[in-house]
């Protein structure tokens, strides 16, 4: 006696395998929100497969660029030169910052502001008392 149950091509399954080991029992649903409900269920599959295959893209420009980098810091430092390469980058891996090289910088690992992206303050502070002053100036005439 066969105990497999054999879905036959015009029915709608009773139940939607989500993982190895986890399926969702929908027979209590009718056939039109089964058909709904696995319709969801693909979309939702091919949105993952989409992300999973930009995030792999992105983890393989991130792992050239990286070799690339190592590479040419390799090569400078060969040659007896100094060499300090830094590089920021945001993709959907999150943000990627590498500095590397045999200067001192690259030694302690840490990025200037301006290579880290952060806007400096300091023009808006000089413009601000330059301001102050000459509204200075003209209220003490």
């Amino acid at each position: 006696m066969n105990h497999n149950k054999e879905i036959i091509k015009n029915e709608v399954p009773t139940s939607i395998n989500l993982s190895p080991v986890s399926n969702m029992d929908i027979s209590h649903l009718n056939e039109e929100e089964r058909k709904a409900l696995l319709t969801e269920y693909q979309k939702g599959m091919l949105d993952i497969s989409t992300k999973a295959q930009e995030l792999h893209v992105d983890s393989a420009a991130l792992k050239k660029s990286l070799d690339d980098f190592s590479n040419t810091a390799k090569e400078v430092s060969a040659d007896g030169n100094s060499v300090q390469i830094t590089h920021t980058q945001t993709t959907k891996l999150g943000r990627t910052e590498i500095i590397m090289g045999n200067t001192k910088q690259a030694e302690t690992g840490k990025f200037s502001n301006s290579q880290t992206g952060e806007k400096s303050l300091l023009p808006i502070y000089v413009i601000g008392a330059i301001i102050i002053i000459i509204v200075a100036i003209v209220a003490g005439k």
